[in-house]
């Protein structure tokens, strides 16, 4: 809604303005080629006293001006400054009222996003989709954030660093133009962070009409509709409510301390995970746990390794890694992004 009356005001802007300088441009016309043709007045000074006229400088009469000339001077003034004053009001009217900063914000933004390529889309910018942009923007990647209430002051005071790679636009993310705006073509990933299922079924849909490689992760509150988000094209449909609700009660039933919840949490200034990490094209096929030296190199442990339904639990260092399998890994973040570029590049 806030594009479509966006696009409203600009094309009633560039409507204004063109019945302004077409309205000015013919009382210049009339007024010149009156005062040459029908008064005798040289080209030159006729276009000089059509401006002066409409200006209401007031240079002065020409003496040879007949009565005629003099009634069409008063219809001229009349005329002339009406156009200009009309121009002059609207364009004061739009200034004060901060649309022509939208206008050229806007279009700023435009130029911003077309110049993005493999960018992520989160869409909803509320308690979620904060959090998912500062875990993006950590990561170095480029995002743009849509909300359809959108409050930039708030937002950017939540986010600590990485705000030159953060692109905010307020809008409607089920709407194609704001999804076009926001560089869907050529986004490489959309997550929609949205409290309701319909409308991120929705989002997803024309997103995924926009951009058929696109990868798309949603936030799902009603698991009844899993099926439906798969339908619409969610890659990945994450139940945000399960996980912390699951991890609020364990702590609470198995009486666990701060420590040892440690899925994705920061201890310090250091952030753990666990990871499911495909084998499959991958350097890892054929070695020995013992020979990736996880420990030493990344600091990380090898917790399980699954194929199939199958599921070990504690794999041997001498346990050799097959490639239809996946491991589960436990460390630091920052050994699991060494250990990715290292061994998770095709081979």
């Amino acid at each position: 809604m806030a594009n479509f009356r966006s696009s409203i005001f600009e094309e009633r802007l560039r409507r204004r303005i063109k019945i302004s300088i077409i309205g000015i441009f013919s009382v210049f016309t009339i007024g010149t080629f009156y005062y040459w043709i029908f008064e005798k007045i040289p080209f030159l000074e006729a276009l000089f006293f059509t401006g002066i006229t409409i200006s209401t400088v007031g240079y002065g009469i020409p003496k040879e001006l007949s009565v005629h000339g003099k009634l069409f001077t008063l219809l001229l003034i009349l005329v002339g400054l009406s156009f200009v004053l009309y121009s002059i009001s609207y364009i004061t009217a739009i200034i004060v009222e901060g649309e022509l900063g939208k206008v050229f914000k806007n279009r700023r933004i435009e130029r911003r996003v077309s110049k993005m390529k493999d960018h992520v889309i989160v869409v909803g910018v509320g308690n979620i989709g904060t959090q998912v942009v500062n875990q993006l923007l950590r990561y170095e990647s480029h995002v743009v954030a849509i909300d359809k209430e959108l409050n930039e002051e708030v937002v950017l005071s939540k986010i600590p660093n990485g705000k030159e790679k953060l692109i905010l636009i307020n809008g409607d993310a089920t709407s194609e133009e704001t999804l076009v705006r926001a560089g869907i073509r050529q986004a490489r990933a959309l997550i929609t962070t949205l409290p309701d299922d319909a409308l991120n079924i929705f989002v997803a849909l024309t997103a995924k009409n926009l951009n058929h490689n696109l990868y798309i992760v949603s936030n799902i509150s009603n698991l009844a509709n899993l099926t439906k988000f798969i339908y619409a094209g969610v890659d990945h449909p994450i139940a945000t409510a399960e996980i912390a609700s699951v991890k609020m009660v364990e702590t609470v039933v198995q009486k666990k301390s701060r420590e040892d919840v440690l899925d994705i949490l920061n201890i310090k200034d250091k952030t753990f995970k666990v990871e499911v990490i495909d084998i499959k094209n991958t350097k890892l096929i054929n070695k020995r746990i013992e020979e990736l030296k996880l420990k030493e190199n990344y600091n990380l442990f090898i917790v399980a390794v699954i194929k199939d339904s199958d599921f070990l639990l504690g794999p041997s260092k001498d346990y050799k890694i097959a490639q239809d399998e996946k491991l589960v890994i436990f460390g630091e973040e920052k050994g699991l992004e060494n250990f990715r570029k290292d061994f998770l590049e095709q081979r």
